[in-house]
């Protein structure tokens, strides 16, 4: 008779602690490892100063683009280019990981011969072939429209000027970019100069400088400044449709994503194209604003003294609206009057009709008590007295709830307003039924900056940073970013508007989550999640104190209740909205925001 072996005891159960000890020690190596990262990322990323170092380092050649788009033609102007700087930029699309269907040269009739000599050679390598388009046209415009209409049948389009010069990746990632959406219309890149001074080199031993390193696309941002360049694919349909117009100078390209939903503009951020250094005359935008968005456009002006060359303001009629300017303080004196006076000193200055809600707090300062009395007594300002634990986010939900104002201000106490117009500013662009939340731009007091807006980072902890602190006023910031109306994944409740029925849509600041830290952040994010839009508004700019009533966050009480306010944050909106569009991905996400660079991730 044979044997049977039998087991006793529990091994099932023995088997599953056995494997959870596992779990906790391979858990434990995992966060261990991704505790370096930061450390690592900091270590292999270099100052935006030694660029030319870091783009030889990590060079873009398409191996990574995918899916692979449609045929793509290149219309090229020829324009004053010299016969070497022509070479150099047919030659670079000769050597694409991708090769483009067609090459059209456009130019005065003097310029075929080197066309023709183009056209052979890129025959004898097997290339694309090369047609030649004789225009004597005045304008870009009309000159890439001859090249268009008689040189080009394929479904996109790529337009340069003669000089520049192609990464060798550069049509594979742009191919990509339409494969991904047939909503995508066109498409920008990054983009830089080859160094002035080294035309005698060919251009891969020449330096690059003046990266610009753009954010996604924003139409807001655009309507200021044709921050997407001259360098631009497009599907031949949607130029077909909206025409290249001769006014708009060197900027038609950009002027055609004027006329295009945001949709379908999509960003390609790696560096594909280096220019020759140029000075394209800013002076049609204004023009090409007024005529494709039927806004007025001006030239713009910074209270603070922040110079960007060739930006306009673009001036939307203020709304016939009521605002309600909700500020909850406890006494604090000498925070309150400073602030309550600033609004009523501006508001002659203003269309728009605000009413001062103030919630007061248990206050006990008998000068607090006569200086509230004196408002209400004056008709300058209701107020509503609130018990009760401090909840910033909950006494701006009942304040909101008490007033039948269609733009919400949500207004710290320790705030003086700087802008005259602030409050038609901020209404103006809250009413804007795409937009859910607009916030301003706020300076210490000794005009630092404290806010241009929040940057989303893909990692739990520091997942949002203040962008622009401790920068002087008067600085714009890279590309623009802190003196310029823009898209932004989050802005500050120390002053923040809201149109009045988005917030109610929205169900308020979550109280419960959120009841001093966060907030404003999470109402953001919620807006964005139902399609709405976050604005950083640097029109209205404002000082601010930052934390002066409660402190900064210097005991352990405030800091845990900080960390647990982003570990909620990141574990409901981290995944979703750590990868911030306007935060190009070439920029290092471990220090001070915009500052050093970082390997390029794989994909984008």
């Amino acid at each position: 008779m044979g044997k049977v072996a039998v087991e006793t005891g529990t091994p099932g159960v023995d088997l599953l602690a056995v494997t959870l000890d596992e779990v906790r020690h391979a858990r434990g190596v995992l966060e261990r490892l991704e505790s370096r990262l930061p450390y690592l990322e900091t270590r292999l990323s270099v100052p935006f100063a030694a660029y030319d170092a870091y783009r030889r380092a990590w060079p873009v050649t398409g191996e990574e683009a995918r899916p692979v788009g449609p045929d793509m033609d290149v219309i090229v102007d020829i324009g004053a280019a010299s016969d070497r700087a022509l070479d150099q930029t047919v030659r670079a699309l000769l050597e694409q990981s991708r090769p483009a269907r067609r090459l059209v040269l456009i130019g005065e009739e003097s310029r075929r011969p080197l066309a023709l000599d183009l056209a052979n050679r890129a025959a004898w390598r097997d290339g694309p072939g090369i047609r030649f388009v004789e225009s004597d046209a005045a304008t870009l415009a009309e000159r890439m429209s001859d090249g268009l209409n008689r040189g080009s049948d394929a479904a996109t389009v790529l337009l340069l000027r003669g000089g520049d010069v192609v990464a060798a990746g550069a049509l594979a990632w742009l191919g990509a970019a339409f494969a991904r959406s047939a909503q995508v219309e066109a498409v920008y890149m990054d983009e830089d100069v080859l160094a002035p001074g080294e035309e005698a080199l060919d251009p891969g031993e020449r330096s690059r400088v003046g990266p610009r390193l753009k954010p996604g696309p924003d139409p807001d941002l655009l309507a200021q400044t044709p921050y997407v360049g001259a360098a631009l694919a497009f599907r031949r349909s949607a130029l077909d449709r909206v025409g290249l117009q001769p006014e708009a100078g060197d900027l038609c390209g950009a002027d055609v994503l004027l006329a295009l939903p945001a949709a379908a503009v999509a960003h390609v951020p790696r560096v594909l194209v280096s220019s020759p250094a140029r000075k394209d005359d800013p002076a049609p935008w204004a023009e090409c604003v007024q005529r494709r968005l039927s806004l007025p456009a001006e030239p713009r002006t910074d209270i603070l003294g922040a110079d960007i060359p060739g930006a306009v303001r673009v001036r939307r009629p203020a709304p016939q609206v009521r605002a309600a300017i909700i500020i909850p303080t406890r006494d604090a004196l000498d925070l309150l009057r400073p602030c309550v006076d600033s609004v009523l000193a501006h508001a002659a200055s203003n269309s728009v009709r605000g009413e001062i809600l103030i919630i007061d707090h248990e206050s006990q300062d008998p000068k607090t008590l006569a200086y509230l009395s004196e408002l209400t007594a004056n008709g300058q300002a209701r107020v509503m007295p609130h018990q009760g634990d401090f909840n910033w986010a909950l006494m701006n939900n009942l304040a909101a709830a008490q007033t039948d104002a269609e733009v919400l201000v949500f207004l710290n106490n320790d705030t003086v307003v700087l802008s005259p117009d602030w409050l038609d500013e901020l209404a103006v662009q809250a009413m804007r039924p795409e937009v859910g939340v607009v916030g301003c731009r706020l300076v210490y007091g000794d005009g630092a900056i404290q806010h241009a807006g929040f940057v989303a980072r893909e990692q739990r902890e520091g997942f949002l940073v203040h962008e622009g602190v401790g920068a002087p006023g008067s600085d714009p910031g890279y590309l623009g970013r802190h003196g310029l109306l823009r898209s932004a994944v989050a802005v500050t409740g120390a002053c923040m508007a809201v149109r009045a029925e988005a917030f109610r849509r929205l169900g308020g600041f979550d109280a419960a989550s959120f009841p001093v830290e966060g907030n404003d952040v999470d109402l953001c994010l919620r807006a964005q999640a139902e399609g709405l839009r976050v604005l950083y508004d640097p029109y209205a700019t404002l000082y601010h104190l930052e934390s002066r009533t409660r402190g900064f966050n210097t005991d352990s009480k405030r800091q845990a209740r900080a960390d647990a306010a982003n570990a909620i944050l990141w574990a409901r909106w981290g995944e979703r909205f750590g990868r911030d569009p306007g935060f190009n991905p070439h920029f290092d996400r471990t220090l001070r925001p915009f500052s050093r660079l970082r390997p390029p991730p794989a994909h984008a």
